[in-house]
C-alpha cells in the first residue's frame, strides 16, 4: 500500500492529485477507486501498472 501511494505522489507530483487519483474511480479499474483495488497484491499490481502507464503516456 505504502508503494501505490509513494508511486501516485511522484507521477501526479502533489499529494493531493494523488489523493485525489487513489479515491476516485477509474474506468481501467472497472470504474472502483485504485484504493479499493490496491488491497489485494494483484490488485495493487494493477494500480501500479496503471500509475507507470499515465507517468509514461501509454494510453491507459
Amino acid at each position: 500500500m505504502a508503494r501505490i501511494y509513494a508511486t501516485a505522489q511522484y507521477v501526479w507530483n502533489s499529494v493531493d492529485d494523488a489523493r485525489e487519483f487513489l479515491h476516485k474511480p477509474h474506468p481501467m479499474l472497472q470504474n472502483r477507486a485504485p484504493l479499493e483495488v490496491s488491497m489485494t497484491e494483484i490488485g495493487a499490481r494493477r494500480v501500479e501498472e496503471l500509475l507507470w502507464r499515465l507517468y509514461y503516456g501509454i494510453a491507459a
